[in-house]
């Protein structure tokens, strides 16, 4: 019997198709954050997908594992903005739209913004 090779989901969180807008800043050290939130380039962009656990970016430009993001997802469902840390899992150039995919992992997700997360994925 030849051996077959079986998918296994790895993910934690449910995951969506949805665009939402993201605004990001790279965060070199955690002790330049001040610096950082005053002077860093800011790069909006889209998602692909996203979950509790993190987020789908589609950009112009690839990240860097490891890389620490400040995040602000500008949800239609509400007026302010969920703005949070992540963290860069992967990137990759997809050739087929010309654009890097790349996995997000939030690292602090407060309550409040979770359970709004939940209501997009469902």
């Amino acid at each position: 019997m030849p051996d077959a090779q079986i998918y296994i989901e790895k993910r934690r969180h449910k995951r969506v198709d949805k665009k939402v807008t993201v605004t990001y800043k790279v965060v070199s050290m955690p002790s330049e954050i001040e610096k950082i939130k005053s002077a860093a380039e800011k790069n909006e962009t889209q998602t692909a997908n996203i979950s509790v656990g993190g987020i789908q970016l589609i950009d112009e430009a690839g990240l860097s594992p490891e890389q620490i993001l400040r995040i602000e997802l500008k949800l239609e469902s509400i007026k302010s903005n969920i703005v949070t840390f992540a963290e860069v899992k992967w990137s990759a150039k997809d050739d087929n739209i010309k654009k890097y995919r790349t996995g997000i992992e939030f690292l602090v997700l407060k309550d409040e913004d979770k359970k709004m997360i939940e209501e997009i994925v469902g």
